[in-house]
């Protein structure tokens, strides 16, 4: 069983740090919510982790690709009625929100939906002035830097290397098992771009978090060495109607796919706050790994939860007769 954990200031302490890598086979770091400086420290702490305990786990960088994100604002658990947005890096009003990627602009059109954190914000686009969006709030919510922005109307941006997932494979390509995960992956094509520059010694991740990319799950396993089923993302597309569907119909085309599968998003959310999970979560889970799935990813249950020696008393326990 493949169990991959997030680290962020949650698990930052040494103590916390070593507890999670002594049970984890690969140690998450997203890159969108790091500097250059700070993934350096995080790479630097994980080699000497793993070089001064003895320890096998992977490291693996979880790159932006065509992933679209919010620039950096002050933190709120909601957000004004109505909100504006402009191309930028960063704000110091929540009522304004940044979003450094042109192309959100060039597409969006009045009566639009814009999905934030998940869905758990949602905008309608009312207005546009001066080359900023005017939206209403239809769905409030928490929101703070670096979240992720989609729309059910429109595809921002196709396949890309960003500036800083370049950067971060320059900074890590001489690491030993390192992998790279590349976000929203849709045919398969986007190996072809990351490819050259991660080399073929470190495999390369496939985040389904698309509706688009069930039609090319062959050619994906083609060239991929895994998948990460993110119902993050895939959910603000799906709704929470269909989400439940769309994994199903995942679901039915594991067994035709060579490479491992692994299940993210929430699989274990209830234990972000609390320190037992729901019993919908440990059935899910057990479902899960019947259906086919080899593993799973952890993000904010060890990444910012207040929870995380719990999950890890908890993993001990559910997985006490596994020998993988």
């Amino acid at each position: 069983m493949n169990r991959v954990f997030t680290c962020g200031p949650a698990s930052e302490a040494a103590a916390t740090l070593s507890l999670i890598a002594s049970r984890a086979d690969a140690l998450r770091l997203n890159i969108a919510h790091m500097t250059t400086e700070k993934l350096q420290q995080w790479l630097d702490r994980l080699v000497e982790l793993r070089r001064r305990e003895n320890l096998g786990f992977r490291i693996v960088l979880d790159l932006q690709g065509a992933k679209v994100r919010i620039g950096r604002l002050p933190e709120v658990a909601s957000l004004p009625e109505t909100v504006g947005i402009f191309y930028g890096e960063t704000s110091e009003s929540p009522g304004m929100i940044p979003v450094p990627t042109q192309s959100v602009f060039e597409k969006t059109e009045i009566g639009d939906h814009l999905l934030l954190n998940d869905r758990r914000v949602i905008l309608r686009v009312t207005g546009r002035a001066g080359g900023r969006l005017q939206a209403a709030v239809e769905k409030n919510g928490p929101l703070s830097s670096g979240k992720g922005l989609n729309s059910p109307d429109r595809v921002f941006e196709m396949a890309r290397v960003t500036e800083h997932d370049a950067a971060a494979i320059a900074l890590s390509k001489e690491i030993s098992d390192l992998d790279y995960a590349v976000s929203f992956v849709a045919d398969g094509s986007e190996s072809r771009l990351f490819r050259p520059l991660v080399g073929v010694s470190h495999r390369l991740i496939a985040k389904i978090e698309q509706r688009a990319a069930f039609s090319h799950l062959a050619a994906i396993d083609a060239v991929f060495d895994e998948f990460w089923l993110c119902r993050g993302d895939l959910g603000a597309e799906a709704g929470l109607r269909k989400l439940g569907a769309w994994q199903a119909d995942f679901v039915k085309a594991l067994t035709g796919l060579k490479k491992p599968c692994l299940l993210a998003g929430e699989v274990l959310g209830s234990m972000t706050a609390l320190p037992n999970p729901s019993r919908a979560e440990i059935v899910q889970l057990y479902d899960a790994i019947q259906a086919g799935f080899t593993g799973f990813v952890l993000s904010d249950e060890t990444a910012c939860g207040t929870q995380v020696a719990a999950v890890m008393h908890f993993i001990d326990y559910f997985f006490a007769d596994d020998q993988s």
